[in-house]
Parts: structure tokens; sequence; C-alpha cells
């Protein structure tokens, strides 16, 4: 079965290539307010829609934050070597777990953190679900079936 909605295998290793990068520029700008000065915008808009775009902005949180998303895309979405109906399964199962886990976080951390905190909850939880996939995935793919024959010696 050929799996048409797959990246090519190079958007794996130019992923892992991105990642590091995106998330050093991700906490910098988060943690020590590092920002580029040629992404700088200058808002202004006509009276009448309550200032809502008005104002300085700077898009370095947004490109980090796009960059680390894509990277992270790239690395779960991409042809494996072997692409078979094992892998697509594994690829299914893998989804739901991160699904279920990060709806599972949602909803305890929902009860436990309220304003602010809710919101910086809100905001990583949008990578959650692909950073479960992608460990789920290569545990599944990786690192369990050598478990599984160091048992079986």
């Amino acid at each position: 079965m050929k799996n048409k909605l797959l990246l090519p295998r190079y958007c794996r290793i130019a992923g892992l290539i991105m990642l590091p990068l995106f998330i050093t520029l991700f906490i910098a700008v988060y943690n020590y307010n590092f920002l580029f000065p040629f992404l700088a915008t200058h808002m202004h808009q006509p009276e009448g829609l309550g200032g809502f775009l008005n104002g300085n902005n700077n898009l370095s949180d947004e490109v980090a934050l796009s960059g680390v998303i894509i990277s992270l895309f790239m690395i779960a979405f991409s042809r494996l070597k072997i692409e078979d109906e094992y892998t697509s399964a594994i690829r299914l199962r893998s989804l739901q777990i991160g699904i279920y886990v990060n709806y599972a976080l949602v909803i305890l951390l929902t009860f436990g953190l309220y304003n602010g905190d809710f919101l910086a909850v809100l905001f990583y939880n949008m990578v959650t679900i692909l950073i479960i996939f992608i460990l789920v995935l290569n545990y599944n793919l990786y690192i369990k079936p050598r478990f599984s024959k160091l048992a079986a010696i």
C-alpha cells in the first residue's frame, strides 16, 4: 500500500537539522527576549476596528514557533526506508496515542492551571501531538524490536 501523503525521505534529515536551530531560537526568544530587528512590523489600522492590529510587533516568536512546528512535521511525516502495511499500522497507532495523550493533558491541566499559565500550556500543546507521535513511532519501529530480540536470547 502506497501512501501518497508522506513527504520524501530527505525531509526527515532536513527536519532533524532544522529542529535544534529553531528550538534554540525558540528558547532565546521566549526566555531571553531575543529579537531579530529585521522582523519588526509596524501596523496601523484605520479607526473603527477597535485598534486590534495597531502597534509594533516583532515576528521573531512566530518564526521560532513556526520553525519548530515545520521541522517536527517534516520529521513525523516523511517516508521511512521501508514503507509497508506494518509501518502504516504503527503510524496510525502512534498518531492515536499522541492525540489521546495530548487531550488527556489538556483535560487534566484545565482543572489545575488558570490565566496565563493555562494559555502557556495551550501554546505548548500545539507541538505535543507531534512530539508524542515521533517518540511512539520511533519506539515501536526501532527500540521495541531490539528489546524483543534481546528477550528471545
